[in-house]
């Protein structure tokens, strides 16, 4: 990596000042053997880092090193065991978010920090007040289209409520709110996880505003074509500790993946096999609506690995949910395995052979108070009895290999899911369905989240999978994923199917051109 770790603190600053800033200026942030303990557990052991006005500071690192828990530590949401922290030459030790903010340093979190319940504006105004008082829904609401209009989000109604809008649309917001607080340290942590690459071109624009008015900015994120693209320099996390830190144009993927993981990258897109032809139908669909859906066929076979492209709000998380049962949807025809089905629910799409992987891992996958095991056997409780009883064994031998087979950093099976990182949540998602006989797996942005290790874990195991001959539907925010690793993308907008590319016409440029309504290829 170019002799990284030696260029800690030195040189690196004067190769990636920000722009119109002077090198000289003294750090905003500094961050010396930064130590947090949760009992008996050192999440953070040994971080530290130092952040110029008007710089991106990129943190990576594997699920689990460390990063988010820095990220709360700095945002006032944890206090640090030990270590010290002087934002603008003085001691740095908020003890709320709301300190930290008043201080000027503020973070859009990983896990949205937002109010489902709540209209866009209401989340967007009144965190940032306080107890400013009373204030009248005219002017709040005037006051987020403000907020909205100089953003560039002029697409979400302030009026909406909140748990209303996709994933996407709520992590706009949470970053919206963030950057509306003015602050001189901006946090994000995993923002763009739930962004498509236009989302992504939004919320670099926005770092960039920020960047010429001297603001810092941490970034979080496993997304590597991001950290070249909008840091200047960053530090790698591994197991709570920094051991290594880089400046932009220094490093290439490989060397970071080595950097985070502690031994050399593995292959980063493996390629699964061609399906041949008379493949058999696992799912066969003719004339699909529901809200948010208008007339579809679809069709899925054996061992293929179908990609499901489009913008956030055109209809992939409604088709991911129809073809799952988890809403209501008529079609002219639906059969599943070769059998017609009259009406599908969430149940008897397990029986019939399906997975499903949702778009929330919070509120949709996993039971948080519960452990790690239990999420894990939420489908297959039935499975594991007979006559009554529980078979242990085979109960725990399943639990042992799927979190063996996917890293799960947890301390067993009884660890709470809610204490794991983002990252792991999303594997014990994912997890449940290996080995479990799958006819076909509906995955709705499955790679959030996780690291660039993990992800390369998925990968093979969904390619293992579609061999096997388990047919995947696959919605991902990363349009590469969709490139490198389907054999068929089809894109949506506005409910419907605009295009359906194969093979080498699968590329980001024809992806991305439909998701915004420019037509490719539509099979008959």
């Amino acid at each position: 990596m170019n002799h990284v770790a030696e260029q800690r603190h030195t040189g690196a600053a004067e190769q990636s000042a920000a722009p119109g800033l002077a090198t000289s200026a003294g750090p905003l942030l500094k961050v010396s053997n930064l130590i947090k303990h949760f009992g008996p557990v050192r999440a953070v052991d040994g971080v530290s880092f130092e952040i110029l006005p008007g710089e991106v500071h990129a943190l990576v690192g594997e699920n689990g090193a460390g990063k988010s828990t820095v990220a709360k530590i700095l945002a006032g949401a944890y206090s640090a065991t030990s270590g010290s922290i002087l934002f603008d030459g003085e001691l740095f030790t908020p003890s709320s978010i709301r300190q930290a903010r008043d201080l000027g340093v503020v973070c859009a979190f990983q896990e949205l920090a937002l109010v489902p319940d709540w209209t866009v504006a209401e989340n967007l105004v009144l965190p940032s007040r306080g107890n400013g008082g009373f204030v009248t829904q005219r002017s709040l609401n005037a006051r987020a289209a403000q907020v909205m209009g100089e953003l560039e989000l002029g697409h979400i109604d302030p009026q909406a409520i909140l748990g209303s809008l996709a994933l996407a649309d709520r992590q706009l917001i949470e970053i919206a709110r963030a950057i509306s607080a003015k602050p001189r340290l901006l946090i994000l942590d995993e923002a763009s996880s739930a962004l498509n690459p236009l989302g992504v071109q939004w919320l670099f624009g926005r770092v960039r505003d920020l960047q010429v008015q001297g603001v810092g900015v941490i970034y979080v994120s496993h997304r590597l074509n991001e950290i070249h693209e909008i840091a200047d320099r960053g530090s790698v996390l591994r197991d709570g500790v920094s051991v290594s830190d880089f400046a932009r144009g220094s490093w290439t993927d490989n060397e970071l993946v080595s950097q985070m993981a502690g031994r050399p990258a593995g292959k980063q897109f493996p390629k699964p096999a061609i399906v041949p032809k008379g493949t058999p139908e696992i799912i066969g669909i003719e004339g699909l609506s529901s809200a948010g859906l208008n007339n579809i066929d679809f069709r899925l076979q054996a061992g293929e690995i179908l990609g499901l492209g489009g913008l956030a709000g055109h209809g992939q998380t409604e088709l991911l949910k129809a073809l799952f049962g988890d809403v209501q949807a008529r079609a002219s025809s639906w059969r599943i395995n070769g059998k017609n089905v009259s009406r599908l629910t969430p149940l008897s799409a397990v029986r019939n052979g399906l997975g499903y992987v949702p778009e929330d891992r919070k509120t949709e996958g996993l039971a948080l108070e519960m452990g790690v095991g239990e999420n894990l056997l939420t489908p297959w409780f039935r499975a594991f009895s007979w006559g009554g009883s529980i078979r242990l064994a085979q109960e725990r031998g399943w639990i042992k290999n799927v979190l063996s087979a996917l890293t799960v950093k947890a301390r067993g099976p009884l660890q709470k899911a809610g204490a794991l990182s983002g990252g792991n949540q999303q594997k014990l998602v994912f997890g449940r369905w290996l080995e479990r006989n799958r006819k076909a797996l509906i995955l709705h942005d499955p790679t959030r989240g996780i690291d660039v290790r993990s992800k390369q874990e998925l990968y093979a195991a969904m390619v293992k999978l579609a061999e096997s001959g388990v047919g995947i539907v696959w919605f991902s925010t990363e349009v590469e994923e969709l490139q490198n690793m389907c054999h068929r993308v089809i894109v949506l907008h506005k409910g419907t199917i605009v295009s359906e590319l194969v093979g080498k016409q699968i590329t980001v440029e024809a992806i991305v051109g439909a998701a915004v309504g420019k037509r490719g290829e539509v099979s008959a």
